[in-house]
């Protein structure tokens, strides 16, 4: 999903990236949802809408739940009214190195 495209800044409507699932896989499954912020709770509403009369269960998880979220998480580690910066959100993502070359100074030494 995605929803922010910046800080406090949302699209109209949260948007279902793919791969999209099929209903058909969770018929019967009990599914946990989760996020990283229940800000609005759109995102959150949005999901397990797509989820209800489908599946035996849903529930939702967040890191953390704003007072002003539409949705009142099952599992949530902290509420707060603060804007949240999150790594995966405005940090540069991790580059892999090459897997030529010794990746460890044990390899390194076995071939000296």
């Amino acid at each position: 999903m995605e929803f922010y495209t910046g800080i406090d800044q949302r699209l109209d409507l949260p948007v279902v990236l793919p791969p999209t699932l099929d209903r058909v896989d969770l018929t019967g499954a009990d599914v946990l949802v989760a996020d990283d912020v229940a800000d609005t709770g759109k995102t959150l509403e949005l999901v397990r809408d797509f989820c209800a009369g489908h599946v035996a269960e849903v529930r939702t998880a967040v890191i953390y739940e704003k007072p002003q979220s539409i949705v009142a998480c099952d599992y949530a580690w902290r509420r707060t009214d603060r804007w949240i910066d999150f790594p995966w959100s405005t940090l540069p993502p991790v580059v892999r190195r090459s897997t030529r070359g010794p990746t460890s100074p044990r390899t390194a030494r076995s071939r000296t």
